[in-house]
């Protein structure tokens, strides 16, 4: 059962990963064939982020409606759905809505993933299997790289599958698996309680945890209907994010899924090709290679994560991940300054070392928190809200990075998301919990126990 549980939070990272991945290199091919302008060219690179923002909002009512595994088993047709109008697309606007489809599973699975694998994942693995979900995302995007690399010298122009066609398609294939595997899965134990239905509950937790007495089941579903009837007399609606009891844990993963696009990691990922071109390399097969090893950076930092997250803690990655991040900016801005030569070598590893410092905290720990600290009753809307802020800072730079790259130097752009990198390290220092080894409903306690609504700093 472990298994599938970690199938299921990888799959559901993969397919957000490659399909951010797959455009850096298909947009170029798209353009040859239907030679559009650059508002229809930002439309299509944007119309993953407005489906995603459409798919979040849809996976609050949907999961705590129909359940968790029946939100991800509708993402995955989602996805089936997308990629297999993307491979037969000949109208652009056909493939703008292929893509809104795709945008809105990565929305549904980039929130009812986490969700189910944290409310259904034993408490000792439960970082390590949301890390998962992480460290698929960088592997994602690293695979997309490569489906770039591989099918550059394709004829895009053939008849049959074109090469952006191909690429797309190949989404359809972990969909399909994540369909299955979900289908197999049993539901979350803490929506079936939410849903009444204590003893499925309890069958559930003997599946996933068959080496637990029946005392230990029975007293565990026994906390999370009185954590539920402590808060029965709230409606779960989304006023009761801001009321004074939770408004502390609503801004806290708000503002890290705020600083995690403030350091830059979606004006690194989806323009990689043009950043490498403006350090000096100047063949495209030579920037595309060029990503493929910084989409390997990126995954091979997000699997060693997964070693730390529940040993380090997630306080820890948090409080020295984002100063290693902001360092890692300002030796790229000084190896630009530098010029060609040492220079060069110095920007790339400054960019190096900025993915993975990424990769071993502001990439996973936003998912993991914000899949930890909410209330049962709120988890789905208070994860929708934190996670509205990573796509709409998504959507943001998609359309503001191309003009920005015009307006200021890449010393200034990546000198400002340094700059938010220490700002946030500040933040973090004064904020972040530790939440390891800590039962969901201990998480709620926890904040107000150690006292973070009166701003004193948790987990030291």
């Amino acid at each position: 059962m472990i298994i599938l549980l970690a199938c299921i939070a990888v799959l559901c990272g993969l397919l957000y990963g490659y399909n951010e991945g797959v455009i850096a290199g298909a947009y170029e091919p798209i353009r040859a064939e239907f030679q559009f302008s650059a508002y229809e060219g930002g439309l299509l690179v944007a119309a993953l982020s407005i489906g995603g923002l459409i798919g979040a909002y849809l996976s609050a009512y949907l999961s705590d409606r129909f359940g968790r595994r029946h939100t991800v088993m509708i993402s995955a047709m989602l996805f089936i759905t997308g990629a297999g109008l993307s491979a037969i697309a000949q109208d652009l606007y056909l493939l703008i809505f292929a893509r809104s489809l795709i945008g809105a599973g990565i929305g549904l699975s980039s929130m009812a993933g986490p969700q189910y694998v944290s409310e259904i994942a034993p408490r000792k693995i439960r970082g390590r299997l949301l890390g998962a979900f992480q460290f698929m995302i960088s592997f994602g995007v690293l695979i997309g790289y490569l489906s770039n690399l591989i099918t550059l010298d394709l004829d895009y122009n053939a008849e049959t599958v074109n090469r952006w066609q191909f690429m797309f398609l190949l989404s359809a294939i972990p969909a399909a698996l994540l369909l299955y595997g979900i289908w197999r899965a049993p539901e979350s134990p803490r929506w079936l309680v939410m849903a009444r239905r204590s003893k499925e509950a309890q069958t559930v937790f003997q599946t996933i945890e068959p080496e637990r007495s029946e005392e230990w089941i029975k007293g565990n579903v026994k906390k999370i209907e009185q954590d539920l009837a402590e808060v029965a007399d709230q409606k779960g609606g989304w006023l009761d994010l801001i009321n004074p009891r939770n408004r502390p844990i609503t801004s806290f993963c708000v503002f890290t899924f705020l600083f995690q696009q403030l350091s830059g990691i979606n004006a690194v990922i989806l323009y990689a090709p043009e950043l490498f071109g403006d350090l000096g390399f100047s063949a495209q097969a030579s920037r595309l290679s060029a990503t493929v090893g910084l989409g390997s950076a990126l995954a091979l930092a997000a699997a060693a994560s997964l070693l730390l997250i529940d040993r380090v803690g997630r306080r820890p990655l948090m409080v020295y991940g984002l100063p290693a991040c902001g360092f890692s900016q300002f030796l790229l801005v000084g190896g630009v300054l530098m010029g060609d030569g040492i220079g060069t070598a110095l920007s790339v590893s400054g960019l190096c070392l900025y993915v993975i410092s990424y990769s071993l905290s502001m990439g996973p720990l936003p998912w993991v928190y914000m899949s930890e600290v909410f209330p049962n009753y709120l988890r789905a809307k208070g994860m929708v809200i934190a996670v509205t802020v990573n796509w709409v800072f998504t959507f943001l730079v998609v359309f503001v990075f191309p003009k920005f790259n015009e307006l200021f130097s890449i010393t200034e752009i990546f000198g400002f998301f340094g700059i938010c990198c220490f700002i946030g390290t500040i933040y973090a220092v004064r904020r972040a919990p530790e939440t390891k080894g800590v039962s969901l409903e201990d998480i709620y306690a926890l904040f107000h126990k150690r006292g973070i609504a009166g701003g004193s700093i948790l987990g030291e």
